[in-house]
């Protein structure tokens, strides 16, 4: 089935932090030493207040895939200071798939049309920050041409998670 995206809209906010929950909770939760510490997380990251006002946030853009009904969601932020590098680019903070609609091959479409999207924007360099204990989307990741930059720590209360910084130019096509 053709997978098509749109741009998400302050109107999408329920949507998204459905999926949102649904997503982060299915893909994370097993990361997550505290159920409070999660929960406060999603709550600050995909509560409808908060992703109303991400999405009304200039320089800020929300992509939703759709196939028959919504099938993942990505976030990006355009002229962000790259880590390691004397220069800005994009950042994709979310590449989510639901669940269940992974291995169809969402995820490299879904990569394309983010890549698009920066393009589009006259942005030269894409990064990322992804979970040192991910490495199926570091694998992901690698294959399309991001290398290591650095690597910092998210902290909580109770844990801490390694994050690997990733980045690549946007000169070419992949």
């Amino acid at each position: 089935m053709e997978l098509l995206f749109r741009r998400a809209t302050a109107s999408d906010a329920a949507l998204l932090s459905e999926m949102g929950f649904r997503t982060y909770r299915h893909h994370f939760a097993h990361l997550w030493n505290s159920e409070n510490e999660l929960s406060a997380f999603l709550e600050a990251e995909y509560s409808v207040a908060a992703l109303q006002q991400s999405l009304n946030t200039p320089g800020v853009r929300w992509l939703i895939a759709e196939a028959a009904q919504p099938t993942g969601f990505a976030k990006l932020s355009w002229r962000r200071p790259v880590p390691e590098r004397n220069q800005t680019g994009a950042l994709l903070h979310k590449l989510y798939l639901m669940p269940g609609e992974t291995g169809k091959g969402y995820g490299e479409a879904f990569w394309q049309a983010i890549l698009r999207e920066a393009r589009a924007e006259n942005e030269t360099w894409l990064w990322l920050e992804v979970l040192e204990a991910n490495a199926g989307a570091r694998r992901f990741y690698e294959a399309r041409g991001l290398k290591m930059l650095t690597q910092t720590l998210f902290s909580s209360a109770t844990q801490q998670s390694v994050l690997f910084i990733m980045g690549k130019a946007l000169d070419d096509n992949a």
